[in-house]
C-alpha cells in the first residue's frame, strides 16, 4: 500500500471518529459575539470555574449560575477580541506565575500546586485558567497603553498624607469586599439599591457582587483584601468608619458608578514607612483606580459596537 493510501485512509478514519465523537457530545450553540461561537459546553465551563472562584455561588439557583456564566463569557470574549486587533495570545510564552500569586492568596490557599488540585476537583484544567489570566493581562496592558497619558496624580496631595502617616505609631487596615454599580435606565436608582440589599440579606455579600458587581473583582466575590486606611478616600473613610466587621455601607457615588464596601476584618499594623517606598505605593494604587476607571468607559464603548446574539 503506498503512503498516498495509507493517508487517506488514516484521514478518513479520523473524521469518521471526530464527528461520531461531536455528535455523542451535541454540544448547543447557545450565543454569538460577533464571528465568535459560545455553547453549552462553554458555558458549563464557566460555571464550573465562577463555583471554583466562589464556592458560595452553589447557594445560587441553576438559572441564575447560567447568567452569571453568560455574562462573564461576553466579557472576556469581548476583550479577547479588541486584545486580538493588536496582539496574538501568545499562551507558550506566558509567564505564568507571576501573575497567579494574587489570586491564590485572595483564595486563601497556601501554594500552586494545591490551588491546581482545587481547580480539578471543578475540572478546570490549568490552561483553561492560564488562558483567562493570560486575557486579563493583556487587557490591563492594552488599558495601560491607551490612557497612561491621561493619568492625573496629585504627589503634593500624596505627601501631605505621608508627612501624616509618619505622625502616627500604628495604622489601621481594613479586609474589604466590593460591589461596584451603575445606574440603569429601566429602573431607578432606589429601587435598585433596594434590589443588591435584599440580596446581600438572602444570598450574601459575595454571591450579590458576583450578579450585581461591574468589577472584575466580582468573579471572587468581591474581595479586594487588605487596604491601608491612607490609601482610601475621604469619603470612603467617613461611610466605613462607623461600621462594624462583616457590615457593609450604603452606596458611595464613585465618578459614574457606585460603590459599596464591607468590611471583612480590622486591624492595627505598626508604622514603619520609608517615605520614597510608600510614595510609590500610593501612586501605584491611584493610577490602578484611574485605569480602572478608563477600563470600564472602554470596555463599554466597544460593547456597544458588538454584536450579541442570543440562542
Amino acid at each position: 500500500m503506498t503512503i498516498i493510501k495509507r493517508l487517506i485512509i488514516f484521514i478518513h478514519i479520523f473524521f469518521s471518529l471526530s464527528n461520531y465523537s461531536l455528535s455523542q457530545i451535541n454540544f448547543e450553540i447557545v450565543m454569538k459575539i460577533n464571528n465568535e461561537i459560545i455553547t453549552t459546553f462553554d458555558v458549563e465551563q464557566e460555571m464550573n470555574y465562577l463555583l471554583a472562584l466562589n464556592p458560595q455561588l452553589e447557594k445560587l439557583e441553576n438559572k441564575e449560575l447560567k447568567i452569571l456564566a453568560k455574562r462573564s463569557i461576553i466579557k472576556e470574549k469581548i476583550r479577547e477580541i479588541e486584545i486580538l486587533k493588536y496582539n496574538e495570545l501568545e499562551i507558550e510564552n506566558f509567564q505564568f506565575e507571576q501573575y497567579i500569586s494574587n489570586l491564590i492568596r485572595s483564595l486563601d490557599f497556601s501554594d500552586q500546586d494545591e490551588f491546581i488540585n482545587y481547580l480539578m476537583n471543578f475540572n478546570v484544567s490549568i490552561d483553561y485558567l492560564k488562558k483567562k489570566i493570560l486575557i486579563e493581562n493583556e487587557w490591563k496592558s492594552l488599558i495601560y497603553a491607551k490612557y497612561i497619558d491621561s493619568i492625573k496624580i496629585n504627589k503634593v496631595k500624596l505627601n501631605e498624607k505621608l508627612d501624616s502617616i509618619s505622625k502616627n505609631k500604628s495604622l489601621v487596615e481594613y479586609n474589604l469586599s466590593e460591589i461596584v454599580f451603575k445606574k440603569k435606565n429601566d429602573i431607578s436608582f432606589t429601587k435598585l439599591t433596594e434590589e443588591i440589599e435584599e440580596s446581600i440579606q438572602n444570598v450574601g455579600f459575595e454571591n450579590t457582587a458576583n450578579l450585581y458587581s461591574i468589577s472584575d473583582s466580582s468573579k471572587v466575590g468581591g474581595k479586594i483584601g487588605w487596604i491601608k486606611r491612607n490609601n482610601l478616600s475621604k469619603e470612603i473613610i467617613n461611610n466605613l468608619i462607623s461600621l462594624d466587621k462583616n457590615s457593609y455601607s450604603k452606596p458611595i457615588k464613585i465618578g459614574n458608578n457606585y460603590l459599596i464596601l464591607k468590611i471583612n476584618d480590622v486591624r492595627n499594623v505598626s508604622v514603619k514607612i520609608n517615605k520614597n517606598e510608600e510614595l510609590e505605593k500610593m501612586i501605584m494604587i491611584e493610577t490602578s483606580k484611574q485605569l480602572d476607571k478608563f477600563s470600564n468607559i472602554f470596555f463599554n464603548k466597544i460593547k456597544l459596537n458588538s454584536k450579541i446574539s442570543e440562542f
